[in-house]
């Protein structure tokens, strides 16, 4: 089985950006990211963005007339509309383990499309917290998912009072975070907020050999829960 080790940034995550129409770059010089997420709820979200110049750069594709984005999945086409800076979205009506979703990026007659990037959805989890409320002072958050699995699952804390942090654990259906893992913010540290933990199982796909830069494709089973941080 091929694990996920990409995308490490939220899509959202821009700065410093720049924008290139796509009629002046050709298919093999476009690093492509795409992505899609299940949370449980059975629908399941694609997104995709296209970069200049490879992975670590920031300059993005703006899709010009003729150029496309189609993503296929149990029998259903749609075409992904641009919903946020640089960003390519759809969402499915589908979240069922091995399902296959397929990214085709489709050209006017004076370039080569790319049809077939690949990725399928891993097994389904579900995450329960240990406790709901969590002292920061020396406190572990704790929290299981069922049924585990192998290789890492990726974790993310996000709240108004701690610093943003993430990381891996073995995918064996039990973790906890330490102090070190959820840190107060200095200007509030005498805060108690909500803290949202999100887990999330990962499985790498293949690029279309006509993105000749490579390219970085992953589905995750993504599920959401929150406690609370006390001082």
């Amino acid at each position: 089985m091929n694990r996920w080790t990409l995308l490490l940034l939220p899509l959202t995550a821009l700065a410093c950006t720049e924008t290139v129409e796509s009629s002046d770059v050709r298919t093999s010089g476009i690093f492509p990211e795409f992505r899609v997420v299940a949370d449980g709820s059975g629908a399941t979200q694609v997104s995709a963005r296209l970069k200049v110049g490879g992975n670590d750069s920031n300059t993005y594709l703006d899709l010009q007339s003729g150029d496309r984005i189609e993503v296929s999945a149990g029998g259903v086409t749609h075409t992904l509309n641009e919903t946020n800076a640089h960003s390519y979205t759809a969402s499915f009506d589908i979240d069922e383990p091995g399902t296959e979703f397929v990214f085709a990026f489709l050209r006017s007659e004076q370039d080569e499309s790319a049809p077939r990037s690949v990725v399928t959805l891993p097994d389904p989890f579900a995450l329960q917290m240990t406790s709901t409320e969590v002292s920061r002072a020396g406190g572990q958050v704790g929290f299981s998912w069922d049924p585990p699995g192998s290789g890492n699952l990726r974790w993310d804390v996000d709240g108004d009072c701690v610093w943003d942090d993430r990381g891996e654990t073995a995918d064996d259906g039990s973790h906890s975070l330490s102090s070190d893992d959820l840190r107060a913010l200095a200007s509030r540290a005498d805060e108690t907020c909500a803290v949202q933990l999100t887990l999330e199982r990962g499985r790498g796909g293949s690029i279309d050999s006509a993105f000749s830069e490579g390219g970085e494709a992953v589905a995750y089973q993504q599920r959401v829960q929150t406690f609370t941080s006390m001082p």
